[in-house]
């Protein structure tokens, strides 16, 4: 049996009184299950940049790409800090680069302070340790934090309001490593890793570097050399993509031309934004249909992945109203796919639900008359 409409109104009518209402209801099995796309309102961001000499155009390509990262940033009012090292820890062991240090949403012309941090200059060590690098950086910064936040904690014992609380925030503020914040790890590099110890035991002290029960909001990315190797001349990152798993981050290559898909998908893990959205019940898989509206002050930019857009109920509404209709496409590289063994959908590329939008899935129950 098929269903045309997602909803069946009845009119339900008072002739004494004249209210006429419209009551919905749905058919027999027919489901719409809604879920909210939230992200992080805080991220802490290290770049770890390699240095070595032929690095000089990935560098250039991730300054010149820049914009693909910051945009979800943006879009969702993300309070972010970001911060540069690179994969040499002879010559600035634990050490952030560039100037200002650490980048904030304040940051004058933030796109060109960020393109000079990240180009590291390639006179860098050719052993590459870009674990052992962040893993120093946030070490060190763990250090230097530390009388602040005892500060911190002395100030907020006394507090008995949430004023209060932030006020003691305000007082002692932290540049980096900000214990509300998410932490998100990037590597850019050619080579693998050359660290001393094993993937697991870096990935122990990330996940533990926010303190215990903290860990998932430590995530690790990476672009990197193809696993395995491609041949356009960088060594396959198997150690940094070991990391990626452990931590549930993203992958890109480092052989691309042109970084802004790979930024873009970094981002979008970065945020915290979900791209799988279980569903309730099973579906007749041919039911499924997928919508996600955004707010009517959405940039067009956030509708790339979109198949098809109606703007047409934002006539009239306030900028967060949540009535651009986005039908993205079904499959491919910026589509959604329908996942059986997680009764899940997944959305890829450039289809992920932005910051603030809402995605409805409409669907049959498997089994429904």
């Amino acid at each position: 049996m098929r269903h045309a409409a997602a909803v069946v109104f009845l009119a339900v009518f008072c002739g004494a009184c004249r209210d006429d209402r419209l009551v919905p209801s749905l058919p027999p099995g027919f489901h719409v299950d809604t879920y909210a796309q939230r992200s992080a309102s805080a991220v802490d961001v290290l770049w770890v940049v390699d240095d070595s000499g032929s690095m000089a155009p990935r560098q250039e390509a991730l300054a010149r790409n820049f914009q693909a990262f910051i945009s979800l940033f943006r879009e969702g009012r993300i309070d972010f800090r970001m911060g540069v090292a690179t994969t040499d820890i002879f010559t600035r062991p634990g050490e952030l680069v560039g100037e200002p240090r650490v980048l904030t949403p304040d940051t004058p012309d933030l796109e060109r302070a960020f393109a000079g941090s990240v180009r590291v200059g390639t006179q860098g060590s050719a052993y590459e340790a870009g674990l052992e690098a962040a893993s120093r950086v946030l070490e060190r910064q763990r250090r230097e934090n530390a009388p602040v936040l005892e500060a911190r904690a002395a100030c907020e014992a006394g507090c008995a309001s949430e004023a209060c609380r932030r006020a003691c925030v305000a007082g002692h503020p932290v540049a980096f490593l900000r214990p509300e914040a998410w932490l998100y790890l990037a590597f850019v590099t050619d080579e693998d890793d050359r660290s001393p110890y094993d993937v697991r035991t870096y990935w122990r002290a990330f996940e533990q570097v926010k303190g215990i029960g903290n860990d998932g909001t430590v995530v690790a990315s990476a672009i990197i050399g193809d696993v395995p190797a491609n041949g356009c001349g960088a060594e396959p990152g198997a150690r940094y993509a070991e990391l990626v798993t452990l931590t549930g981050g993203e992958l890109g290559s480092i052989c691309d031309a042109d970084f802004a898909d790979a930024l873009r998908t970094l981002a979008t893990s970065a945020v915290g934004l979900r791209r799988t959205f279980a569903l309730e019940r099973t579906p007749r898989v041919e039911s499924l249909r997928v919508r996600v509206r955004h707010p009517c002050g959405v940039a067009a930019e956030s509708l790339r992945g979109c198949e098809t857009v109606d703007r047409e109920a934002c006539k009239g509404q306030p900028a967060e109203a949540l009535e651009v209709v986005c039908t993205p496409e079904r499959g491919g590289a910026d589509g959604w796919t329908y996942e059986p063994e997680r009764r899940g959908v997944f959305f890829a590329g450039d289809s992920v639900p932005g910051p603030g939008s809402r995605v409805e899935l409409e669907y049959v129950e498997e089994g429904a008359p």
